[in-house]
């Protein structure tokens, strides 16, 4: 019998990463990217199933290209909304869908769980946002087609977990507030869902080694682009700057070059160049989640060789591994390995990918 399955996009949802906005919510702009990662999931899937999208952007431009049969939810046109995403939602249930798969961040989350209700019909996420905090993703679009043939089998457990949103008005502005909205019930297996973030604690101690470290060590001539985070932006506050722990800045010979740095802008720079980066404590994203100005191809320019990732003791080894979702495949594949971590002055904590 084939798995019937509800599947939306959310066109806007990280439309802000790449331009360094933070989010998406009131940002009607369309996410270049939403296209190719929709494509890729409904690509990795068996052609053993029965699905239900919204029409246009919503989902049908996606499926048509896939599967030659669907079944089309009369929602969605050329512009879409969240009231939309909850309607499209509540239609899937009544239909009998028995998974629903949605392409967006946490504030789309928040809207399936809204459309859900009181089913307990189970969700994946297909991560397409800026931030994804909420435990309902997985890692990558082609590792939540492997969820969802999981569940095809019967196979999997059924689990709660928290969607989390951010006020993205505070989280511009460098304050990082985060609340539990919602609970939903999403498949587990294996490490293919990804738990929601954790604030792990950081002793100031730590902070101040790393920081002196990564200073010490400083190449002359060389661009360092810092990730957000606390821990990252130790570095400036060592340096005298008073950075905003959501942003990506540019340093260069202990200057700040740039604030705030887009993607394209990022793309302008000339000569050698290393990341800083922290990974999301519970999460281990180095790349891929609130940082997504650092594109693919940045990343490819400086390579695993020239990434430092730094992180307390106690938050690195709460993680299982690191991961990557930098948007591009072979980008992601060039990036796996073992990190040496920084987790203090000159001590190295040894964390490979998943």
């Amino acid at each position: 019998m084939k798995l019937k399955l509800g599947f939306l996009v959310n066109p806007y949802a990280g439309a802000g990463g790449r331009i360094g906005v933070k989010g998406s919510d009131g940002l009607r702009q369309l996410n270049p990217e939403a296209p190719s990662r929709a494509i890729r999931f409904l690509s990795s899937l068996s052609s053993d199933l029965m699905i239900l999208t919204p029409r246009l952007k919503m989902g049908e431009e996606y499926v048509s290209r896939v599967f030659n049969k669907y079944e089309l939810i009369q929602v969605g046109g050329e512009s879409t909304t969240a009231e939309d995403t909850i309607a499209a939602v509540k239609s899937m249930v009544e239909s009998g869908v028995k998974l629903i798969c949605f392409q967006g961040g946490d504030g789309t989350a928040l809207d399936v769980a809204r459309g859900v209700g009181q089913s307990e019909v189970p969700v994946i996420g297909v991560p397409g946002g800026v931030k994804m905090h909420s435990g309902v993703f997985a890692p990558s679009p082609e590792e939540a087609a492997e969820l969802v043939e999981a569940f095809a089998r019967g196979e999997g457990e059924l689990t709660k977990v928290d969607v989390i949103d951010a006020d993205e008005e505070s989280y511009r502005s460098g304050l990082y507030r985060v609340i539990r909205k919602a609970t939903i019930t999403s498949v587990r297996v294996g490490n293919l869902l990804v738990p929601s973030k954790d604030e792990i604690p950081i002793e100031k101690e730590e902070l101040e080694e790393i920081a002196t470290y990564v200073i010490e060590t400083m190449e002359p001539g060389t661009y360092y682009i810092i990730g957000p985070g606390r821990t990252a932006k130790s570095i400036e506050e060592r340096l005298g700057l008073s950075p905003n722990y959501m942003d990506v800045d540019v340093i260069l010979d202990g200057r700040l070059i740039k604030r705030g740095a887009s993607y394209g802008e990022l793309m302008e720079l000339r000569g050698p160049m290393k990341l800083v980066v922290t990974p999301i404590g519970g999460q281990g994203f180095l790349f891929g989640r609130g940082n997504q100005e650092i594109g693919p191809e940045i990343i490819r320019k400086v390579r695993k060789e020239g990434t430092i990732v730094v992180s307390s003791l106690r938050k690195v080894r709460s993680l299982e591994c690191l991961r990557v979702d930098t948007g591009d495949r072979k980008v992601d594949q060039l990036m796996k390995g073992v990190y040496r971590v920084l987790v203090g002055y000159e001590r190295f904590y040894p964390l490979p990918t998943c």
